[in-house]
């Protein structure tokens, strides 16, 4: 995987350690974790009720002393798996076909899972949870289909010492880039999906210069058995098959589930929009056909789950 400067330059914040991080003062005023963001279906932590402006989560996780079981209101102290995800990539936005390319966007990546063994003594822990990457713009005057967005990372942070138990140190400091930003760091403006540190790049949006029936990429839903990474879908154009020209790839799935699905018309002739995938999976690519072009799907959010040993 070639990561664009962007990326390279979070990699070496997210890398570098709590030595080199501002402090985030540790407030009194965090939420509880089991009231503001527990998924009692899947037995973690996630996003809920995110704005738009919204980059992640933060509340306050209190382990009580040793002795009991984990339940869906407590966690006490001793040994445990963690389980955490960043947000996953933003599907890429459709592109405009014409007689030198276009088509659907790509799908945005799934983020990479972090399985890990920990230690969690009593006491009060701020967990930060990544916001899944937005969609990039659809076509503009002249230009292709933006990126997606690399989604927020996360983060569980012992309150007493800061020190960083898992995941990515200064998530809860971690600002989303600016659009142009983005756009500048990922490149040339063909429609590819989300992608960022810990995650493959989503595939680009396809095209078919020549005119053939035979297309660049087919769409298509990335699955993966091992829930680690999963790339996110090209999308392909097909000019002589108007049922997928311009569809959008699918996002790249995750441990928690599939990657959104592609935007484009399906087979009942019916206009699907692209959408966000499951816990930390890729969004869909937006739809890009001759006369129509579609911003991408948000990816899913990050999440956080222990599981006593």
């Amino acid at each position: 995987m070639t990561l664009n400067k962007l990326s390279l330059s979070l990699l070496v914040v997210l890398g570098a350690g709590c030595t080199t991080v501002p402090p985030v003062p540790l407030s009194a005023d965090l939420p509880d974790c089991f009231n503001s963001n527990y998924d009692k279906e899947r037995r973690l932590f996630t996003i809920r009720n995110a704005t738009a402006e919204t980059v992640n989560q933060q509340c306050r996780l209190t382990v009580s002393s040793s002795g009991g079981v984990a339940s869906d209101s407590r966690i006490p102290a001793g040994r445990y798996t963690a389980y955490l995800s960043n947000g996953g990539g933003g599907g890429g936005g459709g592109t405009l076909q014409n007689s030198t390319g276009g088509g659907g966007g790509g799908g945005g990546a799934g983020a990479k899972d972090t399985q890990v063994t920990v230690n969690l003594p009593a006491g009060d822990y701020r967990l930060t949870i990544g916001l899944g990457g937005p969609g990039g713009t659809a076509c503009g005057a002249g230009f292709g289909g933006g990126p997606g967005w690399t989604g927020s990372p996360s983060n569980v942070v012992r309150m007493a010492s800061g020190e960083v138990i898992v995941g990515a140190p200064g998530a809860e400091i971690y600002a989303r880039p600016s659009r142009a930003q983005n756009e500048r760091s990922s490149g040339k403006q063909d429609g590819h999906g989300g992608s960022g540190p810990g995650q493959t790049t989503g595939g680009q949006g396809g095209s078919d210069p020549a005119g053939s029936a035979v297309v660049a990429a087919t769409a298509g839903e990335s699955r993966l058995a091992s829930g680690r990474v999963a790339a996110g879908g090209a999308a392909g154009k097909d000019p002589l098959d108007r049922n997928i020209a311009g569809e959008g790839g699918g996002g790249g799935a995750s441990r928690q589930g599939a990657g959104g699905t592609g935007g484009g018309e399906n087979l009942a002739g019916q206009e699907a929009p692209p959408t966000r995938g499951a816990l930390g999976s890729g969004g869909g690519g937006g739809e890009g056909t001759v006369s129509d072009c579609n911003p991408g799907g948000r990816g899913g959010h990050g999440y956080i789950a222990f599981r006593m040993n």
